[in-house]
């Protein structure tokens, strides 16, 4: 059976978890799929995946240290462009001005546990932006569809 395409008012979708690792497999394999139904190759939808664990990840652990007794929603927005990704909290906010990307020779150089989350979002997503909407924070991940 064929899914069917988006049309060109972009139809949403919200998923809101708790703020607990243990919930990323199902937000990635919601990711992948959301991927694939806008249209994206396999190998597209895996980045898409990736760059959402990452991002989700990061809430749950540094804008909500680690506490579980939070919530963390996903918005996934289907337009013709594009895949959007939005994710909302209430935690520790990150902003435009506040990014800074590792340098993957530095990395190489001296490797550690963590760092290469944000990199990975800016490689896999075509644009990845941080801020603030109605009084929620917000990490915004958008793969345009070719």
């Amino acid at each position: 059976m064929a899914v069917p395409m988006p049309s060109a008012d972009p139809a949403e979708f919200q998923l809101v978890i708790p703020s607990e690792t243990k919930y990323l497999n199902l937000v990635t394999g919601l990711a992948k799929r959301a991927a694939l139904v806008a249209g994206l190759d396999d190998a597209a939808a895996a980045k898409v995946s990736i760059a959402v664990d990452e991002a989700v990840t990061n809430v749950i652990l540094h804008a909500y240290n680690g506490e579980p007794a939070h919530q963390v929603e996903l918005e996934l927005r289907f337009t013709d462009q594009a895949l959007e990704v939005h994710i909302f909290h209430m935690g520790q906010g990150l902003r435009e001005d506040q990014v800074v990307l590792p340098d993957p020779k530095e990395y190489v150089m001296h490797p550690r546990k963590g760092g290469l989350g944000l990199l990975l979002m800016t490689r896999f997503m075509d644009e990845v932006r941080f801020g603030e909407t109605s009084g929620r924070n917000e990490c915004c991940l958008i793969k345009k569809i070719s």
